[in-house]
């Protein structure tokens, strides 16, 4: 194949990686996205059909980003007619001292005082009369956002790589994963088992899959990528009408649950309920397994046996998904410049890491915000990498060689 010149090359043809070739094209950048896998695949960060949508969180600057995605969602929802996100509010509870990965429930109310977010505080007792939950600790507290909701994550990507091919400025490569980036005249020249392909600039949003994406720089990330289990509850009685939630309890390791509604694109006449702790956390993202944790689903199924009323407490239509999370537990997202070939390069990103379903109309603008206009004083510092993240760990690249062999 004769090589090809891009604006921007897009590794990663997830949710964000899409996102990043929409705006893109937008700019009228000739993209290219490859993608390990298919588009729309189960294998990455961007597996299953649903993920939550919030306003609340522990952190002011996250939850500013959750209301500034909003107009994103409204723009993408105009290119299709399947509805992105399905209103139905978010639900917090649990032992009200607690926090995890997800916050806490009293930092996330002093977050939604200061930024005027409506919501309603709750007893124990207040919950299990106004939605399907029973023998909830009596000291339990929670609150209800009326703002939440439940994303449609397939027809989120698909809105997204059809809006980017709408463009008329965006290839996307499947089944291509990249196997070399070297410098070339101050651009960057990426190799497939295809061919060589010339961008200006790159974008690196390969999630857990980042650091074998980032060996042959001989970098990598500190990151855990969790592998995590989910399973659907047939629901039994009719009038069951559940919100978008999470549940505060210890041990973290153990004890973190949380929940979507019935919806009628992902197994109808069904509710997810999922551990919010991991199967196994691993180095190597081509180590996982499709099957979950039996331990998990036990503790899956157990949850709904004791605390929810109206499902089976039978886990059906198990699946797992990977994660990945910095290692560095302030930080949310990792969103940042790439250091490459001994220095900085301002024509690089890489994202990667935090629960970013949320966040993908808005992401992928914010990459291509950098990459357009590179500047040292970025406007999302709590989420930069810091210099020595990207430190050369051999354990993890020669991992990751490995995984790509």
């Amino acid at each position: 194949m004769a090589d090809q010149k891009y604006d921007l090359i897009v590794l990663g043809g997830g949710a964000i990686g899409l996102s990043t070739a929409w705006h893109a094209g937008k700019r009228g950048w000739r993209t290219l996205v490859l993608e390990k896998f298919g588009v729309l695949n189960n294998a990455g960060s961007s597996a299953g059909a649903s993920r939550q949508f919030r306003l609340q969180y522990a952190q002011s600057y996250m939850a500013e980003l959750s209301l500034a995605s909003q107009s994103f969602w409204a723009e993408l929802q105009g290119h299709t007619q399947k509805t992105l996100i399905r209103q139905c509010g978010s639900l917090w509870f649990g032992d009200p001292n607690l926090s995890s990965q997800e916050g806490g429930i009293a930092a996330a109310e002093k977050v939604m005082d200061g930024l005027d977010i409506p919501y309603t505080s709750l007893t124990a007792a207040e919950i299990e009369a106004q939605f399907p939950f029973q023998n909830l600790p009596k000291d339990y507290t929670g609150f209800f956002q009326a703002s939440g909701g439940i994303i449609d994550l397939k027809a989120t990507e698909e809105a997204a790589f059809d809006a980017a091919l709408a463009t008329g400025f965006v290839d996307v490569h499947e089944w291509e994963p990249s196997t070399a980036i070297s410098e070339n005249g101050g651009g960057i020249t990426v190799t497939t088992a295809r061919g060589h392909y010339d961008g200006a600039r790159l974008a690196i949003c390969t999630g857990a899959y980042v650091n074998e994406t980032l060996a042959p720089l001989d970098l990598a990330l500190g990151i855990n990528i969790w592998q995590m289990s989910s399973a659907y509850f047939a629901v039994t009685d009719a009038a069951t009408r559940l919100p978008t939630w999470f549940v505060f309890q210890d041990p973290s390791d153990s004890a973190l649950f949380y929940g979507f509604p019935e919806v009628d694109w992902s197994h109808p006449g069904y509710a997810r309920v999922a551990t919010d702790f991991p199967d196994v956390t691993l180095t190597n993202p081509d180590k996982r397994s499709f099957r979950p944790s039996a331990k998990n689903l036990a503790l899956d199924s157990e949850w709904v046996a004791q605390h929810m009323t109206g499902l089976d407490p039978v886990p059906r239509f198990t699946s797992t998904c990977l994660i990945a999370l910095a290692k560095d537990s302030s930080r949310e997202l990792l969103l940042d410049y790439t250091p490459a070939w001994g220095r900085k390069h301002s024509n690089i990103v890489t994202y990667t890491a935090g629960w970013a379903g949320k966040y993908v109309p808005i992401l992928g603008d914010m990459i291509v915000r950098m990459l357009d206009q590179p500047s040292d004083q970025l406007d999302y510092g709590k989420f930069q990498i810091p210099l020595e993240k990207f430190a050369i760990d051999w354990t993890t690249a020669s991992e990751s060689r490995e995984g790509r062999a």
